[in-house]
């Protein structure tokens, strides 16, 4: 499960369990479907008590297609019209006091084109920055993106950050000006990642990251051949899609393996047996995947530029920060922290502050304000 869907999941099950304000969320999930049954709009059954889902499958144009034919924003719309009046039509008969837009992509933008029509107060929690996940993107490309998140900038909403250094990026290179109304909310950690106790293989280091140029996968690479150059000290553990990786990496297979994605509970498990795990991403909003290796108490090395980094300095973990541009430097953090684990004291500070119910009672609150 994704960092979003992980969110979203640890609210629904936080509700479930402390629901004093009786919120009920309608969720609707979008899919594209062609030889499916279901067509149309129609409501999933769910155990929740909670959450209600509507489904909705229709012909939803590959984003990636769609912004090389297109001109402007005008056309954006144009191409995504039937998504935005099928989310019209659900918020109508719905009703909702209130719409929460997971993240910036063309799904949640279509929702919030759709809001934005209807006058309903929005919240917007800004997973990840469009603008710079495609900053390698050809000029014009990248300009008509920018234009499409800069549409994000309205004074309706109430914008949830998981960092100041997410913050700060809108403002500077998104928006162009402060925001006034936000909140800073981390994303939480399942307490499943606290009860690890075992000590990792200090041979062990782990990425765990989809594919995507922001993430930097490239350094794998990097490392890995620096490896084996050196002592072949490690062996260098990636999860992500099984077959994409082993292609990317098939002329450096001495030192390194390869998981498929693995559910929540299956990675905290991954992450007590590493020594350490390396995120080198050139951006990240916040970085779920290495404060839950730290919950587990395997180390992990972050670069400057995501915002976990700011938790990492307020536990007293800069040690743990690198420039990733210095492939020595890293291989050095790596050789000092590998299979050392991280204090008790710091991970009962995290199980203190990050557990989902302490998150979502914030959660909650911020979106009261909305």
């Amino acid at each position: 499960m994704g960092g979003i869907g992980q969110t979203f999941y640890n609210l629904v099950n936080f509700l479930e369990k402390n629901n004093l304000e009786k919120v009920k969320i309608v969720g609707v999930d979008v899919t594209s479907e062609p030889n499916s049954s279901d067509k149309g709009i129609y409501y999933k059954s769910t155990p929740s008590s909670v959450l209600k889902v509507v489904s909705v499958n229709l012909k939803t144009p590959y984003f990636g297609d769609v912004i090389q034919t297109v001109s402007n924003i005008d056309e954006i719309k144009d191409t995504y019209s039937e998504l935005i009046d099928t989310y019209i039509s659900i918020i109508k008969k719905e009703k909702p006091s209130l719409i929460l837009i997971n993240g910036t992509y063309f799904v949640p933008w279509c929702l919030f084109q759709a809001g934005n029509q209807l006058g309903i107060p929005m919240v917007l929690h800004y997973h990840g920055i469009l603008t710079k996940e495609t900053s390698h993107y050809a000029p014009e490309l990248h300009k008509l993106i920018k234009e499409m998140e800069t549409t994000f900038d309205n004074d309706k909403l109430l914008y949830i950050f998981p960092s100041k250094l997410a913050k700060t990026v809108v403002e500077e290179e998104v928006f162009g000006h402060k925001i006034s109304r936000t909140a800073i909310i981390p994303n939480a950690i399942p307490n499943h990642f606290f009860k690890i106790k075992t000590s990792g293989n200090k041979r062990d280091v782990a990425f765990v990251s989809r594919w995507s140029t922001i993430k930097n996968p490239n350094f794998i690479k990097k490392i890995t051949r620096y490896d084996q150059k050196n002592n072949r000290d490690y062996c260098f553990n990636v999860v992500s899609d099984k077959k994409d990786a082993q292609k990317r990496y098939k002329n450096i297979l001495e030192n390194i393996k390869f998981y498929d994605p693995m559910n929540s509970s299956k990675l905290a498990r991954f992450y007590g047996k590493m020594g350490v795990v390396i995120s080198p991403s050139f951006f990240e909003t916040y970085g779920n995947v290495a404060q839950e290796a730290i919950a587990t108490g395997t180390p992990a090395l972050v670069g400057p530029n995501m915002g976990v980094a700011e938790l990492f300095r307020e536990l007293g973990l800069s040690q743990y920060i690198v420039d990733f541009k210095s492939t020595k430097n890293v291989y050095e953090k790596i050789k000092n922290f590998s299979g050392q684990m991280v204090s008790d004291k710091i991970r009962k500070m995290m199980k203190y502050n990050l557990t989902p119910h302490a998150v979502n009672s914030r959660y909650i609150s911020a979106l009261k304000s909305a």
